[in-house]
């Protein structure tokens, strides 16, 4: 109620039937007002309850988030590429590489050999079919090596595993091999060292030694545990299509055991060095554990190579 003009003098002030009337200062007819008191206690409660809605919001967001990143991580574990793997019999894969033909053959190495194959089941038809040599010592612990590390694995920059196929060949004896997408432009080292392929330009040679440094840090710091290929060379580099740079061969690649470990304590060799001459870290010969840093150093030296166009001898080496 106002304090000046005429209601300074309370007996002209006829407030009958305003029972909620209320007046700041003293009057002998009206109560004092309290509205101070509400106001604060409004704007209190106000407060808490934006406070309120806000910390709802925020708890809200924070576990759609967790559930988020779980629900992420629970698909990168079960791995797409092995979850849906097709089936591929044995007389499939006479089939499609026309009782593995010389013709054809696109590679050998010590593990296995590398056939081109067509399968019509295959969007692009054309497959790549590699044939583990069993015979020979250490093959079939290579053909498991490279089941465990592409079931972990994918990537851009890596070759993708079709499916794989472990049987019995027409003599009853083990079979196995892995089906792969087919790298049409060969291997970096045809590339390199071919007289019938035209050079390389400096930007092909930027891309692919990008697309190699990019699958070696997925693998060494993405991949959980964290993932040493242990025999880094050019021949082990792909070229797709367009020329992109994919890795391969993980027969001798190794789980680190912990991802703050760089080295592997199970992985010492005192038979010799893993890898291939020339592209080994030096210390490996010494019976060095197994390390990341190794397959740096083969990277490092297939730059060289990429950009001298001079292949590794064994005269180069210097092993302490």
């Amino acid at each position: 109620m106002p304090k000046g003009g005429i209601f300074k003098n309370s007996s002209e002030v006829f407030v009958q039937g305003n029972i909620m009337l209320c007046s700041s200062f003293p009057m002998s007819q009206l109560p004092l007002c309290v509205a101070s008191s509400r106001k604060r206690s409004s704007h209190n409660l106000r407060m808490i309850t934006g406070i309120s809605v806000a910390l709802a919001l925020i708890s809200s967001s924070c576990v759609i988030f967790v559930l988020l990143k779980c629900r992420k991580r629970f698909k990168r574990t079960d791995h797409p590429s092995f979850m849906e793997m097709k089936n591929f019999s044995y007389a499939d894969l006479v089939k499609a590489t026309n009782g593995f033909s010389s013709d054809n053959l696109l590679g050998s190495g010590t593990y296995g050999s590398v056939y081109k194959g067509v399968l019509e089941s295959e969007a692009s038809g054309i497959i790549a079919i590699k044939v583990f040599k069993l015979d020979e010592l250490g093959a079939p612990k290579s053909f498991v090596a490279e089941c465990e590390a592409f079931r972990n694995t994918r990537h851009r920059n890596l070759v993708r595993v079709i499916s794989a196929c472990s049987t019995w060949d027409n003599k009853r004896n083990d079979f196995k091999a892995l089906i792969m997408e087919y790298m049409a432009n060969g291997t970096l080292e045809s590339w390199i060292y071919s007289e019938m392929r035209r050079p390389l330009s400096l930007d092909s040679r930027v891309t692919i030694a990008v697309d190699i440094a990019a699958a070696l840090d997925y693998l060494h710091n993405r991949c959980v545990p964290p993932i040493v290929h242990c025999d880094l060379k050019p021949s082990n580099v792909l070229l797709d299509d367009v020329m992109g740079a994919r890795l391969s061969d993980f027969g001798l690649a190794k789980l680190l055991q912990s991802h703050n470990s760089s080295s592997i304590t199970s992985s010492t060799s005192l038979a010799g060095p893993r890898g291939s001459i020339g592209y080994i870290a030096p210390e490996y010969g010494t019976g060095s554990k197994i390390s990341i840093e190794g397959d740096v150093y083969s990277y490092g030296i297939i730059i060289l190579e990429m950009l001298t166009g001079k292949r590794q001898r064994m005269s180069c080496l210097i092993m302490i």
